[in-house]
């Protein structure tokens, strides 16, 4: 399983914008979730992407790119921010299952990112999430538009750029072609994504 011949990473994205497009027209395929593909993966995992995507309830990677078992390595967290840990598991995907593409998925309406916007007091742990969120509102809060939602397509422009930069395993990865690292933004009314 782990040995199977990968799609490029321009062709991984294009399986995942194909699968929203089945998502966004209520024709999903739901593909590789049947006894036959359960029973294969344990043998091992060969995911064709990896998604960082935001931990609200409403973005499930899998349901929103109609995927299926082994089919996308996923990372969730609130406001799809990276961390050491994060950014361990990612490179897992990376270097070791040769997974050529990640996508940061942001979203509208994102919880965290508004209640950091809004200068809400944050308590407990839910405090560790702002200092990666701010500079994003700093950088757009004179932009038009909702100030959340320009945030979230920020944080995702800044994960995905602290992605493709970070030594020693992705950005040589990215460098040799064989991961691109791309931000993405999903809305939750039409259900589609957009890349940034």
């Amino acid at each position: 399983m782990g040995k199977s011949i990968m799609p490029s990473p321009d062709l991984a994205l294009q399986q995942l914008l194909d699968g929203n497009k089945r998502f966004t027209s209520a024709s999903l395929a739901h593909p590789n979730q049947d006894g036959e593909r359960r029973i294969s993966l344990g043998n091992g995992q060969a995911p064709f992407a990896a998604v960082l995507a935001c931990a609200d309830s409403r973005v499930p990677p899998e349901v929103l790119f109609d995927q299926g078992l082994g089919d996308l390595f996923v990372v969730r967290v609130a406001g799809n921010i990276i961390n050491d840990q994060l950014l361990g598991s990612l490179e897992y995907a990376a270097a070791h299952l040769n997974t050529p593409l990640i996508v940061v998925l942001g979203h509208t309406s994102c919880g965290a990112i508004g209640a950091v916007a809004q200068g809400v007091e944050l308590e407990g742990h839910i405090a560790s999430l702002a200092p990666a969120i701010q500079p994003a509102i700093d950088k757009v809060k004179d932009q038009e538009g909702d100030l959340t939602d320009n945030a979230a397509r920020e944080v995702a422009r800044m994960t995905a750029k602290q992605l493709q930069e970070s030594q020693p395993i992705m950005a040589d990865l990215v460098k040799e072609g064989k991961l691109k690292i791309v931000p993405a933004f999903y809305d939750l009314e039409s259900g589609e994504i957009a890349l940034l």
